[in-house]
């Protein structure tokens, strides 16, 4: 069973332009390497398994790395089978947050804004044996708030979120040329928000105003959202969280027009009923995994295509 953690796209973008790097034999401590190399070609796979009564902290029996122009796509550990790997809970941070927890540690989980527990007994879990307790779950509130809708000629202050826990306020600035009709806030109440500000062409005259001014209505990215930076005249876009970012991350007005949007690829849902263990719950696009298959003593391969989960092994041949 293998792991590929995703990059090879970002580190090919961003390497176009330049000789693509080697990356040096990794260090690992009471493992292996195979093959072993002092030095590995770019885009090289290198599977690392542990000496004996130690486990890689991946959810697999050995682990895989992946070098791309000059690094490694995560560092290798081994550790006692009796320690546990760091547990994911959709919607929610363990804390402490760890590669790994030694036997008898304790970590409480904390929901994101917006999300609640579904039962607040179960907020912490304790590592026995390598496996951890019945972990938490959190559920979106009822009264949380999606987010905002786009509004005109404004820019929303805070970082993206898909969900607003109710009583949240957001605050808004309107662009160059503009200002605000009435107030420049709103807040998340009874999953609604309670005011959508507008942004009215100013009577005061403010020069030439950024490049971008002349680009008209910020751009809409679906998923995402988009930041002003004045210093630097640019738009940087930031998606959802689990969604990843496809092209680039700041947009210009060139020539009265905005130059390529870069697009937010949705999270794919995993299907454990396919699994003879349960997995964690969503992959980004463009990641790829092994699992055990349930009914065979092979593995399935799944891969994540824009929030559509595609199996091959396990009887299942989506590509």
């Amino acid at each position: 069973m293998r792991i590929i953690l995703l990059t090879l796209c970002v580190w090919l973008c961003q390497a176009s332009t330049e000789e693509l790097k080697n990356c040096q034999r990794p260090s690992l401590h009471n493992g292996f390497l195979v093959p072993r190399q002092d030095a590995y070609n770019h885009g090289t796979k290198v599977s690392y398994g542990c000496n004996s009564g130690l486990k890689p902290v991946v959810e697999t029996w050995w682990g895989e790395l992946l070098c791309g122009n000059g690094e490694w796509s995560h560092t290798p550990h081994c550790v006692s089978m009796s320690d546990c790997i760091a547990p994911v809970v959709p919607h929610a941070t363990p804390k402490p947050s760890q590669v790994s927890y030694p036997v008898n540690s304790t970590v409480t989980f904390v929901c994101d804004k917006g999300y609640e527990f579904e039962k607040k007994e179960l907020r912490q879990v304790v590592c026995e044996n390598g496996e951890w307790g019945p972990l938490p779950t959190c559920n979106r509130n009822k009264n949380a708030c999606d987010a905002p809708s786009h509004v005109p000629n404004a820019l929303i202050t805070q970082p993206y979120r898909d969900t607003f826990e109710e009583g949240e306020t957001i605050e808004y600035r309107c662009k160059e040329g503009y200002k605000f009709e009435g107030k420049g806030t709103s807040t998340c109440e009874k999953s609604k928000w309670d005011h959508t500000p507008k942004c009215v062409e100013s009577d005061v005259p403010s020069g030439p105003g950024p490049s971008h001014a002349l680009c008209g209505d910020y751009p809409t990215i679906e998923h995402g959202d988009v930041t002003e930076d004045r210093d630097r005249r640019v738009l940087k876009v930031q998606c959802a969280a689990l969604y990843k970012l496809e092209g680039p991350k700041e947009v210009r007005c060139v020539n009265r027009k905005w130059s390529d949007l870069p697009v937010c690829k949705a999270p794919c849902r995993l299907d454990q009923s396919k699994f003879q263990y349960r997995q964690r719950e969503y992959m980004q696009h463009g990641e790829q995994d092994w699992f055990f298959c349930l009914s065979s003593p092979s593995y399935v391969q799944v891969k994540c295509d824009n929030g559509r989960a595609l199996y091959r092994g396990c009887g299942d041949r989506d590509w």
